[in-house]
């Protein structure tokens, strides 16, 4: 049976020097927050304007959302969709995994790691690990916890701009945070200098330049960065913010691999920049201010009625969805799961063939070579003087190794002479939980250059 409906009044005011029609704004309806409805409600012709708000942290799930929307809103429809995930690293589609973190950080329980709190930052639940995704956008590395909130604007491509619904947050941002504009690069940042009475006031509508912005001595800092997936018909763009994080002084030792200086990547490198909060100081109900600001900023740009914002909010109060002539907004929970699209995508984000086997070829090599001539900073002292290791990895499998001890060069007396080649062909990289056992089968190696070896691999790929 389909869900039971109960008609709510609700008032809407249409601004007369939009384009929306009034009487889309009347009445609206609103149904229980099932995977149905939503699913119905979606891709309902008439749904030009929806926005959702995600009650889940489950970034595996979130992302699938997003991916659903994308594929099956109206193709002229606009919407506006809320998350915040559970600590993870996210990366870009065309990015490397084992470049962009450290895995083995990643995998080890986050004590360090901290929730905000109004007693104080908390630490994470016992046995809590951060996850690494891989979404299906471009871009770089961001790294999200419940300090940071993610939001999503999905419109027809004929109407998309990179800084169009980037300026919107910062128009939001504003309210809180004079310090916030949009820079070269399409990302938000926070300008550190001190205020300057002298330069020129910007334009109220002018999101690229603020009076703080500094000599060059302060840097910029960074709380929002963005990527985009565009097709022939729809775009896709979405950024996070960080609103108020405890976990600032830790994202860099996450996002730093240490396999960064022997790995040369095809793809997408991250730009690497110094981040802040848009808030001082914990602030209960940063996401829920940031939302209201955001959705009043899209309200402004699309004309949609000044009571969508009470439909939206009383929409996450009852977790439930309401929906009129023209729009939809709701909260969505874990049920959403159930959707057989959204569970596919779910199980596609989760399977190591995406995060590992979608990485671009890229090689990783103890000496400069000819694919990547970088001087190699000092190794470390246990691995051996004569030693030479190279590898081609293809889509997380390796194509083609040489390593060697010894070769031409002199071998001290605790090393032992040997080479192999192509030993680990075929071998997929996030498969080995150590190299050791590995090269001891398939190589000839011995003694303490083959412990140093192994270790270093290891140690490169995040083991």
């Amino acid at each position: 049976m389909p869900p039971r409906q109960s008609l709510v009044l609700s008032l809407f005011t249409a601004r007369p020097q939009h384009s929306v029609h009034p009487r889309h704004w009347l009445f609206s309806r609103s149904v229980s927050s099932n995977p149905q409805s939503f699913a119905e409600l979606a891709s309902r012709p008439s749904s030009k304007y929806q926005i959702y708000t995600s009650q889940s942290d489950s970034p595996f799930l979130n992302l699938s959302i997003e991916h659903f929307l994308l594929r099956k809103t109206p193709a002229n429809s606009t919407l506006l969709f809320f998350y915040v995930n559970r600590p993870c690293v996210v990366i870009g589609r065309n990015q490397n995994p084992w470049l962009e973190a450290d895995l083995k950080l990643l995998a080890a329980e986050p004590a360090s790691l901290l929730n905000p709190g109004g007693g104080g930052p908390t630490p994470l639940a016992a046995g809590s690990t951060v996850d690494i995704v891989r979404r299906r956008s471009g871009g770089g590395a961001v790294f999200h916890d419940a300090g940071n909130i993610n939001y999503c604007v999905i419109c027809p491509t004929e109407d998309f701009t990179r800084d169009k619904h980037v300026e919107m947050v910062v128009e939001a941002l504003r309210r809180d945070n004079p310090r916030a504009r949009v820079n070269e690069r399409h990302d938000i940042v926070l300008d550190q200098g001190a205020y300057d009475p002298e330069r020129p006031e910007p334009d109220t509508g002018d999101m690229h330049a603020t009076r703080y912005q500094g000599n060059g001595e302060l840097p910029p800092l960074k709380v929002s960065g963005s990527a985009y997936k565009l097709t022939r018909t729809r775009s896709l763009h979405h950024g996070t913010c960080l609103l108020n994080s405890p976990n600032l002084k830790a994202i860099s030792r996450y996002l730093k691999s240490p396999g960064r200086h022997v790995i040369k990547a095809r793809g997408v490198d991250s730009v690497r920049s110094p981040v802040g909060n848009v808030y001082e100081g914990f602030q209960p109900d940063a996401s829920s201010r940031f939302q209201a600001h955001v959705l009043e900023a899209f309200a402004s740009r699309y004309g949609l009625g000044d009571d969508c914002m009470s439909a939206f909010q009383k929409a996450k109060a009852r977790a439930e969805m309401q929906h009129g002539g023209g729009w939809v907004c709701g909260s969505l929970d874990d049920s959403i799961a159930s959707l057989p699209e959204i569970q596919a995508g779910m199980g596609e984000l989760q399977s190591p063939d995406w995060i590992y086997g979608q990485t671009p070829q890229f090689t990783l090599s103890s000496h400069p070579v000819m694919d990547d001539e970088r001087p190699i900073p000092s190794l470390p002292s246990y691995f051996p003087s004569s030693a030479r290791v190279f590898l081609r990895v293809r889509s997380g499998v390796v194509e083609s190794d040489e390593i060697s001890i010894g070769g031409e060069r002199e071998v001290p007396n605790n090393e032992t002479r040997g080479s192999a080649l192509d030993i680990l062909r075929g071998i997929k990289v996030h498969e080995v939980a150590d190299f050791f056992p590995l090269l001891r089968e398939k190589s000839n190696f011995g003694g303490r250059g083959l412990a140093a070896i192994s270790s270093w691999l290891n140690a490169m790929f995040g083991k």
